[in-house]
């Protein structure tokens, strides 16, 4: 079992035990208001994709503690460390201190743990006018470089991060991603099942904080082969995203309908997201629906318990209110650099849902005109999204090709599992 020591370190409430309470101890951003500050160090081994384990120290961030990890503990806390993660306020009200005690961190690890990575977080970035994030991040990343550079420190990563956003996980996902040994073959076996199932794009998200580990993405060429399905992509990534945002807001209803169920069936329960064709309500077209989901439990003594989604879908509105000849393919399909991160976000609140509601979540279809997402339980620590562009429809009378899509892709998922096993840990 590989353990490596983490040093959660900032001013006092800066939101360090937040993020670690979020990340790891499944808290809602609603839930961390309760969360006392930290004294001293507080530690916590964290187990994450089954035998790589987390040593995480939280450091407090009042200045009498900087005090005693300067002087007294100073190789108590800085030896042999894997990995710092400094976290900077940006609403802080004395700013010249803080950036004194990250040169003193960051010259204490240079003395003690010079291989350690760095990672710079500059939180609560919330607080900041959104028109105004951009510019005030960067001065921010330009004045920790400077004291990075100051002391010697060439290399590190900077991101800005909020609790009520996808950027917290983005952070935390580079973040452990560093610590994976055999990140790199990873990468290879999932980039060749991208191609052998023919996806779009392979997610691998670690199945305990549902931060994403590894990715894959269909090569160029292969996307360009048929030009209605570039035109697909093109408008997709948008989309998949607030398909599945969709499918996650019926988390909250989710927890009504477990408990409804429970009453009849005390047995915990897997709850899948089944696609399904019903008519959409803001859709002409009774064939083309913008968004088909629903949360369906297998049948017990007591009767099914069903939860079904149909909120309409903004894109879908707006492209069919253009004539024909406006709707034109983006040459390259635009990503947001962000998406993955907005879906570990969605899921995970989904999954805690269904945990309230004492059922234990399996996995999720998510369908909507132009594609098919596919998130199913994959190795013992891992869960899998699978993107697949939906066969073009010009009359919307194509629903029915997507049962063969889905089952070859849990096939493929099904028969890929015992591969990945080999370089995915077990527990």
């Amino acid at each position: 079992m590989a353990k490596k020591k983490v040093l959660l370190m900032g001013k006092a409430h800066s939101g360090k035990t937040s993020m670690r309470s979020i990340i790891f101890a499944n808290y809602l951003a609603r839930d961390t208001m309760r969360l006392s500050p930290t004294l001293d160090v507080e530690h916590h081994h964290v187990r994450f994709l089954g035998d790589l384990v987390l040593n995480l120290w939280d450091c407090g961030g009042q200045d009498a503690f900087y005090e005693s990890y300067f002087e007294r503990d100073r190789e108590t806390i800085f030896r042999s460390v894997e990995l710092l993660i400094y976290v900077f306020d940006i609403e802080s009200d004395c700013p010249e201190k803080d950036f004194d005690h990250f040169a003193g961190v960051l010259e204490a690890m240079e003395e003690n743990s010079p291989d350690a990575r760095i990672f710079v977080l500059v939180h609560k970035m919330d607080l900041v006018a959104e028109e105004e994030r951009e510019l005030i991040l960067e001065d921010r990343k330009r004045l920790i470089e400077e004291s990075c550079l100051g002391v010697g420190v060439q290399h590190f990563q900077c991101f800005g991060t909020s609790i009520w956003d996808e950027t917290l996980y983005k952070a935390w996902s580079e973040i452990v991603t560093n610590l994976i040994p055999n990140i790199g073959v990873l990468e290879s076996h999932l980039s060749d099942f991208c191609r052998i199932c023919d996806a779009d794009e392979v997610v691998l998200f670690e199945r305990a904080t549902f931060l994403v580990i590894s990715h894959a993405q269909a090569k160029k060429d292969t996307v360009a082969d048929d030009g209605k399905r570039q035109h697909l992509l093109a408008g997709e990534e948008k989309d998949h995203e607030d398909a599945i945002e969709a499918a996650g807001d019926g988390a909250g209803n989710a927890d009504a309908a477990g408990a409804d169920e429970s009453t009849t069936d005390k047995d915990k329960q897997q709850v899948n997201i089944m696609s399904t064709s019903p008519h959409s309500t803001s859709s002409p077209t009774p064939h083309d629906p913008s968004l088909e989901g629903g949360v369906s439990t297998p049948a017990s003594p007591g009767g099914n318990a069903t939860l079904s989604t149909n909120p309409s879908n903004t894109n879908n509105q707006q492209l069919a209110a253009k004539a024909p000849n406006q709707l034109t393919a983006s040459a390259t399909p635009q990503f947001d650099a962000h998406r993955f991160e907005k879906i570990s976000n969605i899921v995970k609140q989904f999954k805690l849902s269904c945990g309230k509601a004492q059922s234990q979540f399996q996995g999720m279809d998510v369908r909507n005109s132009k594609f098919t997402a596919f998130i199913d339980a994959f190795t013992a620590n891992t869960y899998i999204m699978v993107i697949v562009s939906n066969p073009a429809s010009s009359n919307g009378q194509d629903w029915g090709r997507g049962m063969p899509q889905k089952a070859s892709t849990l096939m493929n998922i099904q028969k890929a599992r015992s591969h990945f096993e080999q370089f995915i840990p077990r527990s």
